[in-house]
């Protein structure tokens, strides 16, 4: 599971009830970083909410995200392949080209949005 789809789904999980269903789900998600309420997510709506995200994630705003603040959201596996110069920390740049590579991978007709 890509960064980006599990820090949305975990992030928003802990804020709502349990939905009965993955289309549920995912209506919900949109629904509540959809800013403009157009029913797509543009690439300054992901990135506003990537943003939030991280900014959650960092409980210690030391600016990176350890181990322990990603266990919630990445599995180790998904924390090393983040973690892209091995240093034990996902540093908001790290973080940041994870993002961008999972908007690009979901925009499927590259229209910068996604729906």
């Amino acid at each position: 599971m890509r960064l980006g789809i599990l820090t949305l789904g975990l992030t928003l999980l802990a804020n709502t009830s349990v939905a009965e269903t993955v289309a549920e789900l995912h209506e919900n998600e949109l629904k509540a970083i959809d800013a403009n309420n157009d029913g797509f997510l543009s690439k300054d709506e992901f990135n506003a909410f990537s943003d939030y995200a991280f900014q959650a994630m960092d409980e210690d705003k030391s600016g990176t995200l350890g181990l322990e603040e990603a266990k919630p959201f990445l599995d180790i596996k998904q924390f090393q392949s983040v973690d892209r110069n091995r240093d034990n920390v996902i540093s908001r740049s790290e973080y940041d080209a994870q993002m961008t590579e999972d908007f690009s991978s979901a925009d499927k007709n590259r229209n910068g949005q996604l729906d």
